[in-house]
Parts: structure tokens; C-alpha cells; sequence
């Protein structure tokens, strides 16, 4: 069983936020943004950080619109998870041991609970007060007297363990840590080898206190205090350089490791800090591989989260680790910053974090859309011819859609209404799916962007906005156009796409419009950029965010725009750079062909012309300018 969806509200700056959980979940976006929040609010739901010895929760975690809120008078923080089993029937033990927590959905059969934590203000005890509760599949309390008993076996089936972005080595590798400590502990030395042991440690003390005759008079001095203190008996008092019992030699074990068969083995502690980080991720996994069900249940699933895997790694380090962590056992919820792991995470496993006006929002790009709507007459017939397109579930009144709800399907859910009591509003709702479910990206889009877009991939997920050109050409001008109108494009979160090296500029532009990433395009005027823009118009965009948001060259491709524009002097000179024999005599309809030649040449010492020469911006195609000069008001 892991979690399949986490609901908050009211949490530090989370308003609102419901998000779907996969095997492993990857949260990217800026600072501040609400990333850890979320993995707080996994923490506290799922550990005994609160209860009888305090609530885990303090007024500043209470969501406030602004200064003027009391946290006391909100309705408080509500932190609501899901569980399901991944196959019917995998989770029977657990099933047994919570007994009417546990549901099951009517169509799959899958075992599922739903626990939702509340803290609020209580004038009666005059502090913020939790409660717990599990809920039913319509989302009601379920009424059980031995809720408590059931709490505690549920948190041992689905433990959770946190990894923060400060990883220190030297707390998580100590006796007393939530890892280390407990494998120590966990250790059974046989009686005869400890007696062996405790024989070697007895004479390799006696072997350093005969090394230097120093040291038998400086115990001999020390002695004195067992003199005084014991009185009339007699006490004793020596030196010990080893060990005196097993426990302190294991409590004493420390890792060592070499990076290179000829170097020297040397503590965990004087290693570099990446390589101390990383190794706390391994501890957990030994740490589950070999006491997690000892500790807890043979079912117990554990949900890890961590925090910027990437800490302190070279970005070469960083490329390989996302493997690894995907091969964690159990469920990984996770947030970096790193776009050298982002770029090797599958698309769906994606979350964007951004921080808004109304708090954390997350986007991603899930495979199903969901709304409620009562049953409504001919809904069980209907949904059974739909192929698999959609599921209706009775009890919670979910209807589900896989991908884009089609017009046909969308037309006879319109008509299934026709005669209902509150037909506007189920009208509305109707739409309000259809226009989520219109953002879906199929498979074969994403899969044709991990093919080509991966190196884009650990930079576009991190911009704010995005401006999409055709290829290399496009991307090293506009760079050099951006630096010479003074509009940094990296210090502005821009990320400049030139698609037709990482894909289709038409998934581009879908991409942006299910993560709601603002987004502007610039294409040719010849035939290829007027089929990119028909492209993206044949996907669902109206023709007024076509106008918005796309524009072409008017005097054909880039080439024969610049000397539109009245470069053909600057150009010439480049291409004579280059070594062009004839760049200087051929004629103007010449002039396009012998650039089309040397594009990146060109448009590299192009480039450096822009930024070198103010004036010659007034010359700049004016689909460029006009782009630049769009994006910080983009939206």
C-alpha cells in the first residue's frame, strides 16, 4: 500500500492543494515556493510527532492571507492522505488489523483508507488541538471506538522517514540516530565471540599500557581519587585504550572509504560533503533492507522523503543518482533543485511548485482528469460503451476521463442532463473537465520529448516563462538581442527553447499549457514556420491567444529577414570573416543560400555584433524585439 494522494489546507503557504503521488514523485520549483511545507505535511500525518506530547503543528504553520489573520479564528489545518494498495488483496494483514478504516473501491477492488489530520484553535483548552480521523469512501467519518489502536497500526505499515537537505553525516552515522543507531543495536554478537572479543580487547589494552612506562604511574596518580571518594575501601582505577565492552567498540564503528584503489582509506568525516550526503541515502536503504520489518511489520511499506538528493554532488554524480534513488525501496516523495536530476525524470513524475496569489499551487501532467456529478439516468450504459475512456463511481460520484474528453463523449454527457433538476451547474461542471482534460500531453508526445528534449529538460522545468524558436540560429540571436535590450533572460527565469533540436514546437506549447508556464513563439515566414503555427492553432488554441502568443518572420525565413531588415552589409562582412571567397560579390538573392551554409557560424559573430553594438537592435527582426519586450508582463 503507498500513498496516492495527499489534500492540504491551511498549511503555512498552502491555501488549497491536492496532488496525486506516483511510486516516485519529484517536486521542482523556486525557493520558498511550498516544496518542503508539503513534505511536512506527509511528516506530521504520517509520524507521532503530535498527539498526547504536543500537536507537531504551531501557529505559524496556520496559512494567514496577510498580516492582519489570526490564526486562532481560522478553520485550521487539515492534512488529508490516501492510501491504496497497488493490486487487490496485497495488503490483507493491514486489512485485518484496522478493520472498517479500511475501504474498498467497487470497480478495481483495490483496498484503500483515507486518514485526514486537523489542528484548530480550541478556546476551551486555550491551545491548537489535533484530531484524526478515518474516513469513508464518500469521505465521512468512520465511527470506530478503537480509532486510536488503529492509528498507531497504521503508521507502523506505512512509516515515513525524513531526509532534509541539511543531510550531517556525523548526526546520522552517531549511536542515537534514526538509521545507524538502530543497526548497531540491532546486532546480536554470540556469546562465544563476544567472550573472544572481550579477551583480544583485555590484552591489546595491557599491550598500550606496556608501550610506555608513562602511562602505568599516570593511571597510578589518578588513583587517588578512588582513595578519597571509596574511604576505607579499597578501589581501583585504570587506563583503557581499547574498548571495554562490545557495545562501546560497535558504538564506536565508523565508516571508512577510498575513492581510488591507490589512495588512502580515510573516516566518513574527512570525505567531501557530497560524498557524506549520498551516503545517508544508502544508510536508509540498509537501514530498510535489513530492520525495517524487524522494527515494524513484514508488510510495512515505508514512504521516504528527501529533500535535494543532490546535495554537494558533482553534476556528472548528479546525472547517475536519479537511478539509484528510483531504486530505493519503498515510496519516494522527493523535491530538488537540480536540473541534471530533473532531466532524467520521467514527465509524469514531474510536480511544479509556484508560488502564488492564492499560495502553493502544483501542475502536472497526469494521465486521468476527475470531477463530481450525481448519477444521472443512462450514466451506467454510457459509461460502459466508452471503451475505457470513462469511469463513473457511485458512492463518491466521481466521474474519471483518460486523456482529452472527446467532443462525442463531452456531447452525450451534455444530453444525460438534459432533464436534471440542476442541469446548469452539472453544465458547468462538464466544462470545467472538458477544458482541464483538453491539456492532457498523450504518451507518444512525452515519450518523443524523452528522446529528444533531454537536455532541455533540466532547464525548462525551473523558468518562469518560455520563449519557443525553430533551432540553434534563433536561440544564439535572441540571447545577444535579450543582453543588448538590457532584459537578462536567466536572471528573469526565461528559458529559450529552440525546438526543432529537442522535438516538436507544437508539444512545446502543449507542455506549457498543461504546467500553465507562460509561453511565446517566434517561427519563419516560410511554409516549415506557417505548418509550426497551424500545428500549434490545431491543438485547441483559440485564434486570440494564436495572435497573443505566436509570431512570424513577414519577409519568409531568418536569413532573408535579416537582410530584410538591412543587414545584408553586416552579414557579408561576417561570411568574408568566415572565409566566404565570394561573400562580398554575390548578388542579394544569393546571399540567403550562402548563410544557410554556415547558420551557426553566422549567427554566433552575429550575435556578438548585437551585443557589442547597441544601434544595430533597430535593425533586429522586429518578431525578436517584440517577443523580448512581451515577456516580463507575460502571463
Amino acid at each position: 500500500m503507498r500513498i496516492t494522494r495527499i489534500e492540504i489546507r491551511n498549511f503555512r503557504s498552502i491555501r488549497h492543494l491536492a496532488v496525486d503521488l506516483g511510486e516516485t514523485t519529484v517536486f521542482v520549483g523556486p525557493n520558498n515556493a511550498g516544496k518542503t511545507a508539503i513534505l511536512e505535511a506527509l511528516r506530521i500525518a504520517l509520524t507521532r510527532r503530535w498527539g498526547q506530547r504536543g500537536t507537531g503543528f504551531t501557529e505559524y504553520d496556520v496559512h494567514l492571507k496577510n498580516d492582519a489573520d489570526d490564526p486562532k479564528t481560522s478553520p485550521g489545518v487539515s492534512i488529508e492522505l490516501r492510501a491504496e494498495e497497488s493490486k487487490p488483496r496485497e495488503s490483507a494483514a493491514l486489512a485485518e488489523e484496522l478493520g472498517r478504516a479500511v475501504q474498498i473501491d467497487p470497480v478495481t477492488k483495490r483496498r484503500f483508507i483515507i486518514l485526514r489530520v486537523r489542528c484548530a484553535w480550541s478556546e476551551k483548552s486555550g491551545a491548537f488541538e489535533p484530531t484524526w480521523e478515518f474516513l469513508n469512501i464518500t469521505r465521512g467519518p468512520v465511527r470506530d471506538q478503537a480509532a486510536q489502536t488503529r492509528l498507531e497500526r497504521f503508521w507502523r505499515h506505512l512509516p515515513v522517514f525524513y531526509l532534509s537537505a541539511l543531510r550531517d553525516a556525523s548526526d546520522e552515522y552517531s549511536p542515537r540516530s534514526q538509521f545507524w543507531g538502530r543497526l548497531l543495536k540491532s546486532l546480536q554478537i554470540p556469546t562465544s565471540v563476544e567472550a573472544r572479543v572481550q579477551r583480544a580487547l583485555e590484552g591489546l589494552n595491557e599491550d598500550v599500557l606496556d608501550a610506555d612506562p608513562r602511562l602505568r604511574k599516570i593511571a597510578a596518580t589518578l588513583s587517588e581519587t578512588t582513595r578519597i571518594a571509596a574511604r576505607e575501601r579499597d578501589g581501583g582505577l585504570n587506563l583503557r585504550m581499547a574498548p571495554l565492552k562490545t557495545w562501546d567498540l560497535l558504538s564506536k564503528a565508523e565508516i571508512v572509504l577510498r575513492n581510488e584503489p591507490d589512495r588512502p582509506w580515510l573516516p566518513l568525516s574527512r570525505q567531501g560533503q557530497g560524498i557524506q550526503s549520498l551516503s545517508v541515502i544508502f544508510l536508509f536503504r540498509a537501514f530498510i533492507d535489513h530492520l525495517l520489518r524487524e522494527l515494524y511489520e513484514p508488510e510495512s511499506q515505508p514512504v521516504l522523503a528527501l529533500e535535494e538528493p543532490e546535495t554537494h554532488l558533482h553534476p556528472q554524480a548528479v546525472r547517475t543518482l536519479w537511478g539509484h534513488v528510483e531504486a530505493l525501496p519503498g515510496q519516494k516523495i522527493i523535491t530538488s533543485h537540480s536540473p541534471y536530476f530533473v532531466q532524467h525524470v520521467p514527465f509524469r513524475d514531474l510536480r511544479l511548485v509556484r508560488l502564488t496569489a492564492n499560495g502553493t499551487e502544483v501542475r502536472s501532467l497526469p494521465a486521468t482528469f476527475a470531477t463530481t456529478i450525481p448519477a444521472l439516468d443512462g450514466m451506467d450504459t454510457f459509461v460502459a460503451q466508452s471503451a475505457g475512456r470513462l469511469h463513473y463511481e457511485k458512492r463518491s460520484t466521481t466521474l474519471t476521463v483518460r486523456g482529452a474528453l472527446e467532443r462525442e463523449d463531452y456531447r452525450a454527457l451534455l444530453a444525460l442532463c438534459g432533464g436534471h433538476d440542476r442541469r446548469t451547474e452539472l453544465e458547468r461542471t462538464l466544462q470545467e473537465l472538458r477544458d482541464r482534460s483538453s491539456r492532457y500531453v498523450t504518451d507518444d508526445e512525452l515519450t518523443a520529448l524523452e528522446t529528444y528534449a533531454r537536455r532541455m529538460r533540466g532547464e525548462i522545468f525551473f523558468a518562469e516563462r518560455w520563449l519557443i524558436v525553430e533551432g540553434q540560429t534563433d536561440f544564439l540571436i535572441v540571447h545577444a538581442l535579450a543582453q543588448a535590450l538590457n532584459y537578462d533572460l536567466d536572471q528573469h527565469g526565461v528559458a529559450v527553447i529552440d525546438a526543432q533540436n529537442n522535438g516538436n514546437p507544437t508539444t512545446f506549447t502543449v507542455l506549457a499549457r498543461a504546467l500553465e508556464i507562460p509561453w511565446l513563439a517566434v517561427f519563419d515566414g516560410d511554409a516549415a514556420g506557417r505548418n509550426y503555427r497551424d500545428g500549434i492553432s490545431g491543438r485547441g488554441f483559440g485564434d486570440n491567444e494564436m495572435e497573443r502568443r505566436c509570431r512570424i518572420h513577414s519577409d519568409g525565413d531568418l536569413e532573408a529577414q535579416l537582410l530584410a531588415d538591412g543587414l545584408g552589409r553586416e552579414l557579408r562582412e561576417i561570411l568574408s570573416h568566415l572565409g566566404v571567397p565570394d561573400a562580398e560579390n554575390i548578388g542579394d538573392d544569393q546571399l540567403p543560400a550562402r548563410l544557410r551554409e554556415r547558420k551557426a557560424d553566422y549567427a554566433a559573430l552575429l550575435a556578438d555584433r548585437f551585443r557589442n553594438d547597441e544601434s544595430l537592435t533597430d535593425r533586429a527582426p522586429v518578431a525578436f524585439r517584440d517577443a523580448i519586450k512581451r515577456l516580463p508582463g507575460l502571463t
